[in-house]
């Protein structure tokens, strides 16, 4: 791929961020095949969100307390048993579905709009969610969604969110040698599609716009979403917000720690 983008990048800027915008919300990779046991117990829901299947999984249906779980990029539903398991014991209802190219569900590629729009159709199915579990991408998709249909006494536990998508391609781009042209180009394609700038993309920014009760968690390790993106808003100390930084779990042990299983399943029930 590198040497695909290098050539293109030599013919055409814009037909060069073109290729990497599609490689970028590719996800090549789509976790374990591994079901962990609580999903066997799981009721399967088969969602239509603009023509594509999307697959999910529903626990204790006739509880008044629904929470839904947002994956991150790359991964899928079943990582995330462990906050599953406690909380179908506890007697929440629960939804954990694989996003758009995920998991089991259909498609190739995946953009914010799409995880967005998932969201809102098992709104329309389902009612208003009380808490949202967000890991990475999931946490943009999450924080966009809440500012758009805002329900303010949802609460969103934000787990190493992907905080700034300008941030994400600027490391995209270095990652594959491009030039700050193409990165820019990108930028451009992002706001040509969806009438936003990049700016737009930014969870610092809808933080400060919406009053759910956040719950913030970041590793100062983590080098897919640097905490220095988060740093303007902790110094903010916005009072809707609560903040737990860790120490060496980076960003993809963090939701798996132990620990922080049981601080957010304590967030929810405070």
């Amino acid at each position: 791929m590198k040497s695909v983008l290098k050539i293109t990048s030599l013919i055409s800027v814009k037909w060069c961020a073109f290729i990497a915008f599609r490689i970028f919300t590719t996800p090549f990779r789509k976790g374990s095949p591994y079901k962990p046991p609580i999903f066997e117990k799981a009721e399967e829901i088969n969602l239509q969100v603009n023509g594509v299947n999307i697959i999910g999984y529903r626990w204790n249906p006739n509880s008044s307390k629904k929470i839904l779980i947002a994956h991150g990029f790359e991964s899928r539903s079943f990582n995330f048993y462990r906050y599953i398991d406690i909380l179908v014991e506890k007697g929440f209802c629960v939804y954990a579905m694989d996003a758009k190219a995920h998991g089991n569900s259909d498609g190739k590629t995946i953009v914010l709009p799409e995880y967005i729009a998932m969201f809102r159709e098992l709104e329309k199915n389902y009612g208003v969610f009380d808490a949202y579990i967000c890991h990475s991408f999931g946490g943009i998709a999450v924080s966009l969604y809440e500012e758009e249909f805002n329900h303010p006494s949802s609460k969103l536990i934000l787990i190493a969110p992907a905080t700034e998508t300008g941030t994400a391609i600027k490391m995209f781009c270095s990652f594959f040698n491009l030039s700050d042209k193409v990165m820019f180009a990108m930028h451009d394609l992002i706001e040509h599609r969806s009438g936003k700038k990049i700016g737009h993309y930014s969870i610092k920014r809808i933080a400060k716009k919406i009053t759910n009760p956040i719950y913030w968690i970041h590793d100062e390790d983590d080098d897919i979403t640097p905490l220095s993106d988060v740093n303007e808003l902790i110094i903010d100390k916005p009072h809707h917000v609560k903040f737990h930084i860790t120490h060496g779990l980076g960003h993809r042990k963090i939701y798996k720690d132990p620990e922080i299983v049981k601080k957010v399943i304590d967030f929810i029930e405070f």
